[in-house]
This record gives structure tokens, C-alpha cells and sequence, in this order.
């Protein structure tokens, strides 16, 4: 019989028959992982998803996120969920075991996660701080690697991708966010973005915002993008928590069916009456 958040048998034979799993465990890279290792990863899935996901469904998307004294509350179901999602390590699946992941086929933690997404608005949180914790992974610096992977890792800090804008949504080329290298050789952003999920919440201690943003000599259109490291909080030079960065919450969007997962408006010192000192600091990668 069919498990009410999805079919077991359709999983098992897409992974096993279709795709033939198995043989990746021939490779080198996955040499240490095996068929019933990865029966029992979906069968851990499986038991999460039922037991501490799937009764927060309903719930969560009644109660949906608000904003109380500018602080973000998201759903208090979600808490207690978020921090077992993360010690058990359903965030860090497919990250390399050098940086502190388990180093799965990204098969695998899609097979897992395929358990979770029956509520997007939940693993919306861990998923974004994975997901900008790859992009670090890949072509961050080691100084970017070592401050800020650990604790995107572990779950302590979570992480958002700061796109759209006001007047550039699916024209992404034509935004308007800038950033002004330093003679430190950090950059300081001016801007606003918009739809950003997971831009704050209390799940986390900091959230580490990917914001695209254009240098002041940068050409037109999609090929003067660059993607700047902006975290809610400053690092001190130990790596821990200093004071608040710039990232201003301006408000909150609200999407139908997708309550529980929050929904911000960013502002980098250019909002009209938002006032700033000019010191959003962050590294950058090269532009791309």
C-alpha cells in the first residue's frame, strides 16, 4: 500500500531498477556507501517524514509567519522539527565530507528530501542554507569555506539567495543593486530585494545572504552580475557572532498555500526613511 506522502515501491524502482543505484557505489567517490545503507537512509526518511514533518503541516500553515516589534516568528511547530532535521543531518547530505557533510550521491538526498517536500514551507529553511552553502562550497574562498561553512552545515546559521527586485524580477540583468569595493577589499551594497524566502527568522543565529549585485563598472545585462557574501550578522576575526550588519527587514510578502515559510523585503541602506551607515560589509566571488 502506498505511504500517504508518497509511494515507497515507485521510489525503490526508479532507484534500483530505473537508475541502477548500485553502480555508483562502484565508484571510488562512493566506495564507502551500499544498497542497504541507502535502504536505511530512506527508511529514517520515511520514519522523520511521518512522525515529526508531516504533523506540522496543517498546523504551520494556519498559524503562517508574522512580524512582532521587528522580530520574524515562523510557525512554532517548525522549531522543534527544524533542530532535529539538522542534528540528524538531513541538511548536509550531498556536501563533501572535508567540509563536514556526509558526502551522499545528490540522488540520494533527493530521494530523501522526497519524503520532506510535502511541506515546502519547512524545508524551505534548511534547504536554502544548503543551497547557498554549495554555491560557498564551489566557489567561495577557503577564508569563505572556513567562516562560514561549519555553521551553515550544522544548521546554526541558515542561508537565502537574494534575487529578485522590485523592478527586475524575471529580468534579472536589470537590476539595480550595486556594490562598491573598499580599501579593506570588502564591499559595501546598496539595494533592495524582494520575495526573498528565508531573508529572517528566528530558526537560525545568523543567516548568510547570497545577494546579487552589480560592480559600479560592471557590463549590461546578465554578464555584470556578481554574487556577494552578505551575513545578517558581522563576524568578529575569531568567526563569532558580532554586531548587526545593514540587511534591513522591510516587511513581509504573504504567498497563498505557502504561509509557514517566511517571505521578506530586503533593503541595503537605499530604502527611502531607512537610515544606514553605509558599512554592509561582505566578500565577493568573482564576477560570473
Amino acid at each position: 500500500m502506498a505511504n500517504l506522502i508518497l509511494d515507497e515501491r515507485d521510489q525503490k524502482f526508479t532507484l534500483y531498477e530505473m537508475l541502477e543505484l548500485e553502480k555508483l557505489c562502484e565508484l571510488e567517490r562512493y566506495a564507502d556507501f551500499s544498497l542497504d545503507m541507502f535502504d536505511m537512509i530512506l527508511s529514517e526518511a520515511q520514519k522523520f517524514a511521518t512522525e515529526e514533518i508531516f504533523p506540522t503541516l496543517a498546523e504551520s500553515d494556519k498559524e503562517g509567519c508574522r512580524l512582532e516589534n521587528g522580530q520574524v516568528r515562523v510557525p512554532k511547530c517548525f522549531h522543534k522539527a527544524f533542530k532535529l532535521f539538522c542534528e540528524a543531518g538531513w541538511n548536509c547530505m550531498s556536501l563533501p565530507q572535508h567540509v563536514g557533510g556526509q558526502g551522499l550521491p545528490f540522488i540520494m538526498r533527493i530521494a530523501a528530501h522526497e519524503w520532506f517536500i510535502h511541506n515546502f514551507a519547512f524545508v524551505s529553511y534548511p534547504g536554502l542554507a544548503e543551497g547557498a552553502g554549495h554555491l560557498i562550497e564551489v566557489y567561495g574562498s577557503e577564508e569563505h569555506k572556513k567562516k562560514y561553512l561549519p555553521k551553515m552545515i550544522s544548521g546554526e546559521w541558515g542561508g537565502s539567495m537574494c534575487l529578485t527586485e522590485p523592478g527586475a524580477g524575471s529580468d534579472v540583468g536589470n537590476l539595480s543593486t550595486r556594490a562598491v569595493r573598499q580599501p579593506d577589499g570588502t564591499y559595501r551594497i546598496t539595494g533592495n530585494k524582494m520575495w526573498i524566502s528565508g531573508g529572517d527568522h528566528e530558526l537560525s543565529e545568523n543567516i548568510v545572504h547570497l545577494v546579487l549585485a552589480k560592480l559600479p563598472d560592471a557590463p549590461p545585462g546578465v554578464k555584470g552580475i556578481s554574487l556577494f557574501i552578505v551575513p545578517r550578522y558581522l563576524l568578529e576575526e575569531d568567526g563569532s557572532i558580532g554586531e548587526r550588519n545593514d540587511v534591513v527587514l522591510a516587511g513581509l510578502n504573504h504567498k497563498m498555500g505557502f504561509r509557514g515559510t517566511v517571505n521578506t523585503v530586503l533593503g541595503w541602506v537605499g530604502l527611502p526613511g531607512v537610515p544606514g551607515s553605509l558599512r554592509t560589509m561582505c566578500a565577493s566571488s568573482s564576477p560570473r
